[in-house]
Protein backbone atom coordinates (compact mmCIF):
# COMPACT_ATOMS: atom_id res chain seq x y z
CA UNK A 1 0.00 0.00 0.00
CA UNK A 2 1.35 3.43 -0.94
CA UNK A 3 2.19 5.98 1.73
CA UNK A 4 0.51 8.79 -0.26
CA UNK A 5 -1.90 8.51 -3.17
CA UNK A 6 -0.30 10.36 -6.08
CA UNK A 7 -0.73 11.00 -9.78
CA UNK A 8 1.77 12.46 -12.29
CA UNK A 9 1.97 16.25 -12.56
CA UNK A 10 0.95 17.07 -16.13
CA UNK A 11 3.11 19.36 -18.25
CA UNK A 12 5.17 21.28 -15.66
CA UNK A 13 6.22 24.78 -16.71
CA UNK A 14 9.79 25.57 -17.74
CA UNK A 15 10.27 27.53 -14.49
CA UNK A 16 9.13 24.53 -12.44
CA UNK A 17 11.52 22.27 -14.35
CA UNK A 18 14.40 24.70 -13.76
CA UNK A 19 13.46 24.98 -10.08
CA UNK A 20 13.56 21.21 -9.60
CA UNK A 21 16.94 21.10 -11.35
CA UNK A 22 18.42 23.89 -9.22
CA UNK A 23 17.18 23.08 -5.71
CA UNK A 24 16.89 20.01 -3.51
CA UNK A 25 14.66 19.30 -0.50
CA UNK A 26 14.63 22.14 2.09
CA UNK A 27 17.45 21.70 4.61
CA UNK A 28 17.98 25.31 5.71
CA UNK A 29 17.01 26.09 9.34
CA UNK A 30 16.83 29.87 8.80
CA UNK A 31 13.69 31.65 10.02
CA UNK A 32 12.98 35.31 9.26
CA UNK A 33 11.45 37.89 11.60
CA UNK A 34 10.64 41.58 11.40
CA UNK A 35 9.91 44.36 13.91
CA UNK A 36 8.96 47.93 13.09
CA UNK A 37 9.67 50.11 16.11
CA UNK A 38 9.10 53.72 17.13
CA UNK A 39 12.56 55.23 17.64
CA UNK A 40 11.48 58.45 19.39
CA UNK A 41 12.83 57.45 22.81
CA UNK A 42 15.93 55.74 21.38
CA UNK A 43 16.91 58.81 19.33
CA UNK A 44 16.58 61.07 22.37
CA UNK A 45 18.57 58.64 24.51
CA UNK A 46 21.31 58.45 21.86
CA UNK A 47 21.62 62.26 22.01
CA UNK A 48 21.89 62.17 25.81
CA UNK A 49 24.54 59.43 25.71
CA UNK A 50 26.51 61.33 23.07
CA UNK A 51 26.58 64.41 25.29
CA UNK A 52 27.50 62.33 28.33
CA UNK A 53 30.36 60.35 26.77
CA UNK A 54 31.56 62.59 23.96
CA UNK A 55 31.33 59.59 21.62
CA UNK A 56 28.79 59.48 18.81
CA UNK A 57 26.09 57.09 20.04
CA UNK A 58 23.84 55.74 17.30
CA UNK A 59 20.89 53.39 17.05
CA UNK A 60 23.36 50.64 16.17
CA UNK A 61 24.98 50.91 19.62
CA UNK A 62 21.56 50.90 21.23
CA UNK A 63 20.60 47.85 19.17
CA UNK A 64 23.76 46.01 20.26
CA UNK A 65 22.91 46.75 23.87
CA UNK A 66 19.27 45.74 23.38
CA UNK A 67 20.26 42.43 21.80
CA UNK A 68 22.74 41.75 24.62
CA UNK A 69 20.09 42.43 27.25
CA UNK A 70 17.58 40.26 25.40
CA UNK A 71 20.09 37.41 25.49
CA UNK A 72 20.71 38.02 29.19
CA UNK A 73 17.01 37.74 29.96
CA UNK A 74 16.68 34.67 27.74
CA UNK A 75 19.92 32.69 28.26
CA UNK A 76 18.64 29.57 26.51
CA UNK A 77 19.07 31.28 23.10
CA UNK A 78 22.67 32.25 23.86
CA UNK A 79 23.76 28.92 22.51
CA UNK A 80 25.51 26.94 19.80
CA UNK A 81 25.40 23.38 18.49
CA UNK A 82 28.25 20.89 18.93
CA UNK A 83 28.03 17.18 18.12
CA UNK A 84 24.25 17.49 17.60
CA UNK A 85 23.85 18.92 21.12
CA UNK A 86 23.02 22.45 22.23
CA UNK A 87 25.47 24.21 24.55
CA UNK A 88 24.78 27.52 26.32
CA UNK A 89 27.47 30.18 26.17
CA UNK A 90 28.74 31.63 29.45
CA UNK A 91 29.38 35.09 27.95
CA UNK A 92 27.37 37.43 25.74
CA UNK A 93 29.62 38.72 22.97
CA UNK A 94 28.13 40.64 20.02
CA UNK A 95 29.76 40.77 16.58
CA UNK A 96 29.31 44.13 14.82
CA UNK A 97 29.87 44.18 11.09
CA UNK A 98 32.24 46.88 9.84
CA UNK A 99 32.46 48.15 6.25
CA UNK A 100 36.00 48.66 4.96
CA UNK A 101 36.14 51.36 2.24
CA UNK A 102 38.81 51.66 -0.43
CA UNK A 103 39.54 50.60 -3.99
CA UNK A 104 38.29 47.12 -3.11
CA UNK A 105 35.57 47.63 -0.46
CA UNK A 106 35.28 44.74 1.98
CA UNK A 107 33.25 43.67 4.97
CA UNK A 108 34.72 42.69 8.32
CA UNK A 109 33.73 43.11 11.93
CA UNK A 110 34.58 43.59 15.57
CA UNK A 111 33.44 41.59 18.58
CA UNK A 112 32.24 43.42 21.68
CA UNK A 113 32.97 41.11 24.61
CA UNK A 114 30.48 40.94 27.50
CA UNK A 115 28.16 43.42 25.80
CA UNK A 116 25.54 42.91 28.51
CA UNK A 117 27.86 44.67 30.99
CA UNK A 118 28.37 47.82 28.88
CA UNK A 119 25.95 50.70 28.39
CA UNK A 120 25.48 52.22 24.91
CA UNK A 121 27.96 55.03 25.57
CA UNK A 122 30.67 52.57 26.56
CA UNK A 123 29.82 50.42 23.55
CA UNK A 124 30.13 53.44 21.26
CA UNK A 125 33.61 54.30 22.56
CA UNK A 126 34.83 50.72 22.26
CA UNK A 127 33.28 50.04 18.86
CA UNK A 128 34.68 53.28 17.43
CA UNK A 129 38.21 52.23 18.38
CA UNK A 130 37.72 48.62 17.25
CA UNK A 131 36.22 49.70 13.91
CA UNK A 132 39.07 52.15 13.30
CA UNK A 133 41.59 49.40 14.04
CA UNK A 134 39.88 47.11 11.54
CA UNK A 135 39.71 49.77 8.80
CA UNK A 136 43.31 50.88 9.37
CA UNK A 137 44.55 47.29 9.59
CA UNK A 138 45.69 47.78 13.20
CA UNK A 139 43.76 44.81 14.59
CA UNK A 140 46.57 42.27 15.00
CA UNK A 141 44.38 39.18 15.47
CA UNK A 142 42.12 40.05 12.55
CA UNK A 143 45.09 41.01 10.39
CA UNK A 144 46.73 37.63 10.95
CA UNK A 145 43.55 35.70 10.16
CA UNK A 146 42.90 37.76 6.99
CA UNK A 147 46.46 37.13 5.77
CA UNK A 148 46.11 33.41 6.46
CA UNK A 149 42.79 33.18 4.60
CA UNK A 150 44.11 35.27 1.70
CA UNK A 151 46.63 32.51 1.03
CA UNK A 152 43.90 29.91 0.59
CA UNK A 153 43.04 29.19 -3.07
CA UNK A 154 39.41 29.90 -3.95
CA UNK A 155 38.66 26.36 -5.07
CA UNK A 156 39.36 24.93 -1.60
CA UNK A 157 38.24 27.92 0.51
CA UNK A 158 34.87 26.34 1.33
CA UNK A 159 36.55 23.19 2.59
CA UNK A 160 39.07 25.20 4.61
CA UNK A 161 36.32 27.26 6.26
CA UNK A 162 34.45 24.08 7.18
CA UNK A 163 37.60 22.63 8.70
CA UNK A 164 38.23 25.82 10.69
CA UNK A 165 34.64 25.83 11.91
CA UNK A 166 34.95 22.18 12.93
CA UNK A 167 38.12 22.78 14.97
CA UNK A 168 36.97 26.14 16.35
CA UNK A 169 33.46 25.17 17.40
CA UNK A 170 32.76 21.46 17.12
CA UNK A 171 36.02 20.54 18.86
CA UNK A 172 36.02 23.89 20.73
CA UNK A 173 39.75 24.45 20.21
CA UNK A 174 41.47 27.83 20.54
CA UNK A 175 43.29 28.43 17.24
CA UNK A 176 45.19 31.59 18.17
CA UNK A 177 48.42 29.76 17.32
CA UNK A 178 47.16 29.70 13.72
CA UNK A 179 46.48 33.45 13.75
CA UNK A 180 42.74 32.97 14.26
CA UNK A 181 41.08 34.97 17.08
CA UNK A 182 39.19 33.23 19.87
CA UNK A 183 35.46 32.90 19.19
CA UNK A 184 35.54 35.56 16.44
CA UNK A 185 31.76 35.85 15.97
CA UNK A 186 30.24 35.68 19.45
CA UNK A 187 26.63 35.14 20.48
CA UNK A 188 24.93 37.25 17.82
CA UNK A 189 25.68 39.48 14.84
CA UNK A 190 24.38 43.03 14.41
CA UNK A 191 24.69 44.97 11.17
CA UNK A 192 23.61 48.55 10.45
CA UNK A 193 22.09 48.62 6.99
CA UNK A 194 20.42 51.92 7.84
CA UNK A 195 23.81 53.67 7.70
CA UNK A 196 23.89 52.64 4.03
CA UNK A 197 20.47 54.17 3.40
CA UNK A 198 18.70 50.79 3.28
CA UNK A 199 15.34 50.72 5.10
CA UNK A 200 14.98 46.95 5.33
CA UNK A 201 16.93 43.78 4.47
CA UNK A 202 17.69 40.32 5.83
CA UNK A 203 21.28 39.25 6.47
CA UNK A 204 22.02 35.51 6.22
CA UNK A 205 23.42 33.29 8.95
CA UNK A 206 27.12 32.53 8.45
CA UNK A 207 27.55 28.73 8.69
CA UNK A 208 31.13 28.74 10.02
CA UNK A 209 30.26 31.26 12.76
CA UNK A 210 27.75 29.02 14.60
CA UNK A 211 26.01 32.27 15.58
CA UNK A 212 22.27 31.59 16.01
CA UNK A 213 20.94 35.02 15.01
CA UNK A 214 21.78 37.98 12.75
CA UNK A 215 20.10 41.34 13.41
CA UNK A 216 19.89 44.08 10.75
CA UNK A 217 19.00 47.65 11.80
CA UNK A 218 17.38 49.60 8.99
CA UNK A 219 17.14 53.28 8.12
CA UNK A 220 14.94 55.47 10.31
CA UNK A 221 12.06 56.96 8.32
CA UNK A 222 9.18 59.23 9.32
CA UNK A 223 5.93 57.31 8.89
CA UNK A 224 2.28 57.80 9.84
CA UNK A 225 1.22 55.62 12.77
CA UNK A 226 -1.84 55.45 15.02
CA UNK A 227 -1.40 56.62 18.62
CA UNK A 228 -4.42 56.91 20.93
CA UNK A 229 -6.74 56.79 17.95
CA UNK A 230 -4.92 59.61 16.13
CA UNK A 231 -2.64 59.46 13.09
CA UNK A 232 0.73 60.99 13.92
CA UNK A 233 4.18 61.01 12.29
CA UNK A 234 6.87 59.03 14.12
CA UNK A 235 10.49 58.06 13.34
CA UNK A 236 10.12 54.35 12.58
CA UNK A 237 12.80 51.74 12.03
CA UNK A 238 12.57 48.17 10.77
CA UNK A 239 14.74 45.67 12.61
CA UNK A 240 14.98 42.27 10.97
CA UNK A 241 16.29 39.00 12.31
CA UNK A 242 17.37 35.74 10.75
CA UNK A 243 17.67 32.99 13.34
CA UNK A 244 18.57 29.33 13.55
CA UNK A 245 15.41 27.29 14.09
CA UNK A 246 17.46 24.49 15.66
CA UNK A 247 18.15 26.78 18.63
CA UNK A 248 15.23 29.19 18.61
CA UNK A 249 11.56 28.47 18.10
CA UNK A 250 8.63 30.86 17.86
CA UNK A 251 8.30 31.11 21.64
CA UNK A 252 11.93 32.02 22.30
CA UNK A 253 12.02 34.39 19.31
CA UNK A 254 8.89 36.07 20.66
CA UNK A 255 10.54 36.57 24.05
CA UNK A 256 13.57 38.15 22.37
CA UNK A 257 11.31 40.44 20.35
CA UNK A 258 9.42 41.47 23.49
CA UNK A 259 12.64 42.45 25.26
CA UNK A 260 13.85 44.40 22.21
CA UNK A 261 10.56 46.31 22.03
CA UNK A 262 10.64 47.14 25.73
CA UNK A 263 14.24 48.34 25.56
CA UNK A 264 13.71 50.60 22.53
CA UNK A 265 10.52 52.01 24.06
CA UNK A 266 12.44 53.30 27.11
CA UNK A 267 16.22 52.81 26.92
CA UNK A 268 16.89 55.50 29.55
CA UNK A 269 14.58 53.84 32.06
CA UNK A 270 16.04 50.42 31.28
CA UNK A 271 19.60 51.64 31.82
CA UNK A 272 18.62 53.39 35.03
CA UNK A 273 17.21 50.11 36.29
CA UNK A 274 20.34 48.22 35.19
CA UNK A 275 22.56 50.71 37.04
CA UNK A 276 20.44 50.24 40.14
CA UNK A 277 20.86 46.47 39.86
CA UNK A 278 17.21 45.75 39.08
Amino acid sequence: MANIELRPYSKPSMWRKMSMANWTHPVDPQVYGRLELDMTAAIEFAKQETERTGAKVTLTHIAVRAVAMAFKKNPSVNAMIRWKRIYERKNIDIFCQVAIPGEKPDLSGAVIRNADTKDPGTLAVELKERAAAVRENRDEELGKSRKSLDLVPSFISRTVLRIIGFFNYTLNLNLKWMGLPRDPFGSAMVTSIGSLGIPEAYAPLVPMSRTPIVIAVGKVEDKPVVRDGQIVIKPMCVITAVFDHRIMDGLSAGKLATTLKKYFADPAGWEAGASAGQ
